[in-house]
């Protein structure tokens, strides 16, 4: 069995074991945020995210959320996730992440496209979480999932009292 192979395989078995309560909550909260941004007309997953938040939340209701989670949004960006389909010392492993920070920090953007960036950041996490590339194990992996719960609790209930 390859090392790769190997790691994984140990991966597995942690989350058999140890799957930390964060990430049943977090998966919940994205089912919930993935039936409102589904409806979105963009072939691309991130690209319909950012859509649902730029179409159905107010910039009042954007510089809320963004207030109130300041700290659970620096935490996540102090060191952007990557996409975990590629090496970490791939020079795009934080490429797109990135970006979405830049997006995040030009304080010319409005609140809503800001916020809209934070959601691309949200559905990185939400990819390596998803697609068994997060350890449960490890503090930075469960500080993500935890910090980015603060963030889409938010969204998610703003975007059903839009809805209703």
């Amino acid at each position: 069995m390859s090392p790769s192979a190997a790691l994984r395989l140990e991966l597995s078995r942690r989350l058999r074991k140890h799957f930390p309560p964060e990430w049943t909550q977090f998966t919940q909260l994205w089912l919930a945020f993935n039936t409102i941004y589904g409806g979105e007309p963009d072939a691309r997953e991130r690209a319909r995210v950012r859509a649902a938040i730029r179409s159905h939340i107010s910039e009042s209701a954007a510089r809320r959320i963004l207030r109130t989670s300041d700290v659970a949004i620096e935490r996540i960006l102090a060191v952007p996730p990557g996409d975990m389909r590629l090496s970490q010392w791939d020079p795009r492993f934080r490429r797109v992440s990135r970006e979405q920070v830049r997006l995040y920090r030009n304080r010319s953007q409005t609140a809503v496209n800001r916020l809209a960036a934070l959601g691309g950041i949200l559905y990185q996490v939400r990819c390596n979480l998803l697609h068994g590339s997060k350890d449960p194990l490890d503090q930075r992996d469960q500080m993500l999932v935890r910090e980015s719960i603060r963030l889409l609790d938010l969204l998610v209930a703003e975007l059903q009292g839009n809805s209703a």
